[in-house]
């Protein structure tokens, strides 16, 4: 499916998100002096909340603005980032862009002939569906790089990963600029092989605000409205499951989740603390750690006489997308929105005033996606404050600092 865009009105950004596109652009941008094409790379390292969209919007439109007959591929996982992104290059190439062109939309349901004909634009696609079509035609995406001038990949720290090795690789045979976006550039709580690989494809350019005397950009973004402050307030318990370490990229195992999730307990306590805060907050979003416990905590809540709704992967489109637009809505009405798996990332309710952590983590790049989801401050149409409650297992280790998240890697990009 593909959307033609035609330019109109302006498309602002905040001085900070101007500073980090401006940075972006002197390392992607064209440039006759640069003898070493393929050092054109960066990530873009913002927290959840500040942007990233937006910014990488720009930049992938000053891009598409240099060359005709071209395309700027945009890479997300997830359904939710890719509506997000191409929603976004259509406002910003309505603003920004020098011609007519379409974006062109490759995700989930959506059916697109993509090929070196495909027309000149934005192209977002989801990694899965990208690959799929990659392996049933052999130099399909090589064909597709010889017209890049840009890929753009969203949650940059799954680049690397095996899965989508082949696209990645496919895609820049011709040496296109590529531009990662992350609110964690690392794939592990301790930096290790597989982040420093991350950082090697990417030159170690890391791009961030400039936080302007604060002791970093999560208390600059705070400081100036554009984050909410957040109050974390640790909900203690005593889990009786059995679990292992958790592997990987930091998270627990899906059969473990459910084991955790399987407490009523649990349940309860996560129920209770819901209704509380209901009590004072229109919006309000959980995650938690199972399908079931999303769905019945729902139940109980509706039971209470509060509604709500619980999103899991197996939640029909449509109906996924009725229940969003509500929880969106600008109504009095109370919602408590109950999820597993999704709404981590490309879920933008700047009403959000409050989430509930009901599931543990030590992955630090989803605790900084669940926390982001009620951070959106004044500036960008979200709250002063907010509230970030977490359900600490005593014996299950996580996260409670976004903070922390935000600077873990630092001393790996300072290579």
């Amino acid at each position: 499916m593909s959307d033609s865009v035609r330019a109109s009105a302006s498309y602002g950004l905040h001085p900070y998100q101007r500073q980090v596109a401006r940075e972006l652009l002197g390392f992607l941008m064209p440039d006759e002096r640069r003898v070493v094409v393929e050092n054109r790379r960066a990530v873009a390292h913002l927290p959840t909340g500040a942007g990233k969209t937006r910014i990488a919007s720009y930049v992938a439109c000053q891009l598409l603005n240099t060359r005709d007959d071209a395309l700027v591929v945009w890479l997300a996982s997830r359904e939710e980032l890719c509506d997000q992104a191409a929603d976004e290059l259509a406002r910003a190439w309505a603003s920004l862009g020098n011609r007519d062109v379409s974006v062109h939309r490759y995700w989930g349901d959506s059916s697109l002939e993509v090929n070196a004909q495909i027309g000149e634009g934005f192209l977002v696609a989801g990694l899965a569906k990208m690959l799929a079509a990659a392996q049933r035609s052999t130099g399909l995406l090589v064909g597709v790089s010889d017209r890049l001038v840009g890929v753009v990949f969203d949650e940059a720290h799954q680049a690397i990963a095996k899965t989508y090795e082949y696209v990645t690789e496919q895609l820049l045979t011709y040496r296109p600029p590529l531009l990662g976006l992350t609110a964690t550039p690392g794939r592990k709580p301790n930096p290790g092989e597989e982040d420093r690989r991350l950082a090697e494809m990417f030159n170690f350019n890391k791009v961030s605000i400039d936080p302007r005397g604060h002791p970093d950009p999560v208390t600059y973004l705070i400081g100036n409205n554009y984050l909410a402050e957040p109050e974390f307030i640790p909900i203690t318990f005593e889990s009786s499951a059995v679990v292992a370490e958790p592997a990987g990229d930091g998270d627990y195992a899906r059969q473990d989740l459910d084991a955790v999730g399987k407490d009523s307990r649990r349940t309860d306590l996560v129920v209770r603390t819901t209704l509380e805060v209901m009590e004072r907050n229109i919006r309000a979003i959980i995650f938690c750690p199972s399908v079931e416990s999303a769905l019945d905590s729902a139940d109980a809540l509706r039971q209470a006489g509060i509604r709500a709704e619980a999103i899991t992967a197996g939640t029909p489109t449509d109906e996924r997308q009725a229940i969003i637009r509500d929880f969106k809505a600008d109504t009095a009405e109370r919602i408590a929105l109950f999820n597993y798996g999704v709404l981590t990332a490309g879920f933008d309710a700047p009403r959000t005033r409050c989430v509930i952590i009901a599931r543990p983590t030590t992955s630090l790049v989803l605790y900084s996606q669940m926390v982001g989801r009620a951070m959106r401050g004044l500036a960008s149409g979200g709250n002063r404050t907010c509230e970030v409650y977490t359900v600490v297992d005593t014996s299950l280790p996580g996260f409670r600092s976004v903070v922390e998240a935000f600077g873990n890697w630092e001393a790996m990009w300072s290579s």
